[in-house]
């Protein structure tokens, strides 16, 4: 017969070794929580085809530099030969989707975020003439949106990213006015002359966001805003004709295209520019996201100046603090030949964004 003291020394001895080696008491006591990992997710564009698949050697060798986490695609608006819009680029995406491209990228591990613009003034040939805002306020863009996310939901696994009519502000530079002038108050501004387009814009994005939340797709999605709006007055004000848009979506996007280094424009480029978006877009209490920086005149020593000047923990530590939780590079073909040292720089900048400090 086993007295109670034996029994009970027996059973703490039983527990204590039960599936541990070494000190097995240890295992008993709270352990030491490890602090979270932050990061600023690094985007990779404009065809992913191109960059995963081989069919330029170049842009798999600059994937396989940067080792995005996002490959980022777009969908365009064109206008067919009698002015009808359609999406240009829903050729490219069926043909992907034919091909098993999007369940492929998916299993390599990589999350793909769609843009979504128009050939509004007809600055690319390769779409076509001008859509003087047309695509985005269609029915079609809609339809369009709805065929994507079912390709999507069928082949992709995990997060998808959704910036919806980036740039919109400039959709009007040449509705109403045939020399297409980038200027107000055919841009940039929400007045008696633009208000109509701009409410009809507002509802179709409202309708488009709709059918994102009932896709089933597991989707970060929102307006994509200019990036020099929240640098003017007029700009803020057309940000905020849009907060029904912001307040129905679950992310804010915006872009950074400045086409000069900082010592070129009194110290103001486009490190500042990204900084004062997430400044100004943090009030709305959702993350941000850069859909698209390079510089629009495709300069290489601008990529290498800002690449410098960001690559630094403090600058990347305040934007993550602000809200900010992706980045993507637009075109590889700026940096593949490492003009500048820009690739090396991106490198090292891409590098800083998996940790980082606050």
């Amino acid at each position: 017969m086993v007295d109670r003291r034996t029994f009970l020394i027996s059973l703490l001895l039983g527990v204590a070794s039960c599936g541990s080696s070494g000190s097995n008491l240890s295992s008993l006591q709270p352990q030491p929580q490890l602090p979270q990992r932050r990061s600023i997710l690094f985007g990779l564009g404009e065809d992913p085809e191109r960059l995963v698949n081989g069919y330029d050697p170049e842009g798999k060798r600059v994937l396989d530099i940067l080792e995005p986490n996002i490959l980022n695609f777009w969908l365009n608006g064109s206008v067919d030969d009698r002015g009808q819009p359609y999406g240009n680029s829903m050729h490219f995406i069926r043909d992907w989707a034919n091909k098993g491209r999007f369940k492929e990228w998916s299993e390599l591990g990589y999350s793909l975020m769609l843009i979504t613009w128009e050939n509004y003034d007809g600055q690319n040939p390769s779409l076509g003439g001008p859509t003087y805002g047309e695509y985005h306020i269609s029915q079609t863009f809609l339809q369009d949106l709805q065929d994507v996310l079912s390709i999507l939901k069928s082949q992709v696994k995990g997060k998808v990213y959704i910036a919806l009519a980036t740039e919109q502000s400039t959709y009007t530079a040449c509705r109403y006015n045939q020399t297409c002038k980038h200027e107000i108050p055919y841009t940039d501004s929400i007045n008696d002359l633009t208000k109509d387009y701009y409410t009809r814009l507002r509802s179709n994005l409202l309708n488009a966001i709709d059918i994102i939340k009932n896709s089933g797709v597991d989707a970060v999605y929102g307006i994509c805003f200019g990036g020099w709006l929240v640098e003017f007055q007029e700009g803020i004000n057309f940000i905020r004709f849009f907060e029904p848009v912001i307040q129905n979506s679950n992310a804010i996007f915006f872009q950074s295209m400045f086409d000069y280094k900082m010592s070129e424009n009194a110290g103001y480029g486009n490190p500042q520019r990204i900084l004062k978006n997430c400044e100004f877009f943090s009030q709305y209490g959702k993350p941000l996201h850069l859909a698209h920086y390079m510089p629009n005149n495709k300069r290489a020593d601008v990529v290498a100046d800002d690449m410098t000047y960001m690559n630094n923990s403090d600058y990347i530590g305040r934007l993550y603090r602000l809200g900010l939780r992706s980045f993507s590079f637009m075109s590889y073909g700026l940096v593949k030949n490492n003009e500048y040292g820009s690739l090396d720089k991106l490198f090292a900048f891409r590098k800083s964004l998996r940790e980082v400090s606050l």
